[in-house]
């Protein structure tokens, strides 16, 4: 999997948001504010391919997680961002 090429994460009011062109994602997912998680992850990932193991790897060294947490908080994301439209094959 990997996040399409257009995403962009800005700073709103309420924190930091989704952005960019051509978005799937409704207007209620770009205005909601993302975890500290997912903006790290985002980041970090780019263009790169990724799966729920590369993602929890990085939760664990990034923020201390044990790995059964990291592994469902990545999966969560991935669905989340799936649902969403900010991810390509």
């Amino acid at each position: 999997m990997k996040l399409k090429k257009d995403i962009e994460i800005e700073k709103g009011p309420d924190g930091y948001v989704l952005g960019g062109e051509g978005m799937e994602a409704s207007e209620y997912d770009m205005l909601t504010p993302l975890s500290d998680e997912a903006v790290f992850l985002i980041r970090e990932i780019g263009q790169e391919e990724f799966d729920e193991d590369t993602l929890a790897g990085m939760l664990c060294s990034e923020f201390g997680m044990d790995y059964t947490r990291a592994l469902e908080e990545a999966l969560e994301l991935m669905n989340h961002w799936q649902d969403i439209g900010i991810t390509r094959w």
